[in-house]
């Protein structure tokens, strides 16, 4: 989710929004900035939070030859968005070297969000094609961190992920924090650590009901502590990159003190997410009810030219909203209000 905003959120929202209606009105569509690929539910860790409940491979997930055809070919046929692979954690994948080697010999730029376990074993791909964005999550300090993902040394092997990664040559590395219960009040302990660990930029992401994390909604955080962190985050931006994921929705004429460009929901208008067994969904819910159709099916150019109506036309509820998260939303989530208070009127 991170990654996608990143991505797509460098051109001006509301430009962007209005040009998504009037060509949806004219029966036209633009094509996607970036187009995420869960590329396994395999997963070495349990995090209470996951959104894709990973830990086994998923029964019929796409295969190789499956993977190059229905989804790279695709995006070359779509304008080359850039790619973005996950997970689970993508690095389980046997054949992910062969991907990512026929990613880039299709011109693609790629991006990826790992928990960085598995990065120094792949030093030779990275040093090769090194993506473009890379996402590592770190949920805490030391022993924090390696509670919550359930193995002792997670903590080590994501700083050492970051470190690999700004030596193999990408150019953006972003440490990734979900913000829970439990670690929301910590921020503070976990600041110098990133600051110090050689990553460009803080992705403060926000617990989602999704997948696994349904099971732990306690992990959600307090409007209170919903506050605090939006306001923690806008004084350590001038000491550091830090931003507020699209999770948190829009802060309105206030956007420009949690986030580099104004926050736009690009759901189902400027990104897409394809899951580990083709289905194409709005964005990284494992609700298969949201599902535009699978590329096994149909093209996933048809899907995203067809697709998606609901997201480029007024007046679908959350799903219009481009202010607010649309993935909060759909859970009865949403936490604009709630952090940023007196902002909200300005994102209307």
């Amino acid at each position: 989710m991170g990654l996608l905003h990143r991505l797509y959120a460098r051109a001006a929202p509301e430009v962007w929004e209005t040009e998504t209606r009037l060509l949806h009105a004219l029966r036209l569509v633009r094509r996607p900035v970036a187009v995420q690929w869960i590329a396994t539910a395999m997963c070495d860790l349990r995090c209470p939070h996951c959104y894709s409940g990973a830990g086994k491979r998923a029964e019929a997930e796409l295969t190789t030859e499956e993977a190059l055809r229905l989804v790279v070919d695709e995006l070359v046929a779509l304008g080359k968005p850039t790619f973005v692979i996950a997970g689970g954690e993508l690095l389980l994948r046997r054949d992910i070297a062969e991907i990512v080697a026929y990613v880039r010999a299709q011109g693609l730029e790629w991006a990826m969000h790992t928990h960085g376990g598995h990065v120094p074993k792949f030093r030779a791909l990275f040093d090769r094609h090194p993506p473009t964005l890379a996402a590592i999550s770190l949920d805490g300090e030391q022993r924090q961190h390696d509670l919550f993902r359930g193995r002792q040394g997670s903590h080590a092997a994501a700083l050492a992920a970051i470190r690999t990664l700004k030596e193999c040559g990408c150019p953006e590395v972003v440490a990734g924090t979900t913000v829970t219960r439990e670690n929301a009040d910590r921020l503070a302990d976990l600041f110098p650590i990133v600051a110090a660990s050689g990553a460009d930029s803080w992705g403060l992401h926000l617990f989602a009901p999704e997948g696994r994390g349904a099971e732990h909604a306690a992990l959600c955080p307090t409007p209170e502590q919903l506050r605090r962190v939006a306001a923690f985050a806008r004084r350590k931006r001038g000491l550091f990159h830090v931003e507020l994921c699209n999770e948190w929705g829009s802060a309105g004429a206030d956007d420009r003190f949690y986030r580099d460009q104004p926050f736009l929901c690009g759901a189902g208008r400027i990104s897409c997410v394809v899951g580990a067994t083709g289905e194409v969904l709005p964005c990284t819910t494992t609700d298969l009810r949201e599902s535009e159709g699978n590329v096994r099916d149909r093209p996933l150019r048809e899907i995203w030219t067809r697709g998606f109506k609901r997201f480029r036309s007024s007046g679908h509820r959350e799903c219009s909203d481009g202010h607010e998260c649309w993935l909060q939303a759909r859970n009865g989530n949403p936490c604009r209000e709630q952090a940023f208070g007196a902002c909200r009127e300005e994102a209307v």
